[in-house]
């Protein structure tokens, strides 16, 4: 007679393991799938001071680009096309064009490398023609550096650093202006406005917007009327509420989405890149279509 063979079964702990690590990969994998899906947010913010030359005035407002890869500049460029499409009258973008991978950042070399450069060029040439009949704006955060500024006036953006343009349609004129966390800086930009003018603020970080609520015109009263900031990439990865990003107290308090202080509507979006690794879990990567209506809310 034949032996019957026993057939071997896995150990309670192998089947247990496996699991686990099924459950890590396929949390992974839509982690990364979130982190390149890219979400298109509208939003219709009341300005009470806006012109009417500028009512329904529609703006691009993307923040964090964060380049880090090979084709990482190509993908942000194709999107960007996809974004033309959407007929906006302007484009503001809030500075991070580079990324550092989570090795370079351990190891705490967060210099722009060669690499870097090369990446942000090709991003900043994929997107040198992009269609926006009031201009193309971009804010350079403290570790963008300065050689960027030379790119940009090369393909065809104003650089909003601590300066102030203005857009004038007929009679009418609203402003966009760059701030920084400088608390002088920003009570001498409020000084060259007065109370009834319409000021979109752009900031690298929400970390300006209580000094931006205080700080008052030349003939008193507010002198902000919009503001969009980035940086904080929304905390990225969310655990229990709480982000694995090192952000400061007041980019915990502003760490995403709309607010509203003194009537001034602010917002932090969480950007459409990633630091460290690409990942995302509790965010989302997105771009603003903000469309401004005048009035009181």
């Amino acid at each position: 007679m034949k032996s019957k063979r026993k057939k071997k079964r896995m150990s309670p702990g192998l089947i247990a393991t496996l699991a686990i690590c099924g459950v890590v990969v396929l949390c992974l994998a839509w982690m990364a799938l979130t982190a390149n899906t890219v979400k298109l947010m509208r939003a219709t913010v009341t300005v009470e001071q806006l012109p009417p030359a500028f009512e329904g005035l529609k703006l691009l407002y993307v923040s964090d680009i964060d380049l880090m890869g090979n084709g990482s500049a190509a993908r942000a460029g194709t999107l960007f096309k996809e974004l033309e499409a959407l007929s906006p009258d302007m484009l503001i973008l809030g500075g991070d064009y580079n990324a550092h991978s989570l090795p370079r950042i351990l190891n705490r070399d967060t210099a722009l490398n060669a690499e870097d450069l090369r990446l942000r060029q090709s991003f900043f040439y994929y997107i040198k023609d992009f269609a926006a009949p009031l201009g193309k704006y971009a804010l350079a955060a403290p570790e963008d550096g300065e050689d960027l500024y030379g790119l940009l006036d090369e393909c065809g953006f104003k650089l909003l650093n601590d300066s102030r343009h203005k857009l004038e349609r007929g009679d009418d004129a609203l402003w966009l202006v760059g701030v920084n966390q400088n608390s002088q800086n920003i009570r001498k930009g409020g000084q060259l406005f007065r109370s009834g003018e319409c000021v979109i603020a752009v900031a690298d970080s929400p970390d300006c917007f209580p000094i931006l609520n205080t700080v008052e015109a030349a003939d008193g009263g507010r002198w902000v009327d919009l503001c969009l900031a980035g940086h904080t990439h929304g905390g990225q990865i969310i655990l229990l509420n709480r982000s694995l990003l090192t952000l400061s107290t007041l980019e915990r308090q502003y760490r995403y989405g709309w607010t509203r202080e003194t009537g001034v509507p602010m917002l932090t979006t969480s950007g459409l890149g990633c630091e460290g690794v690409g990942l995302r879990f509790g965010t989302q990567a997105e771009a603003w279509l903000i469309t401004l209506t005048a009035g009181v809310e």
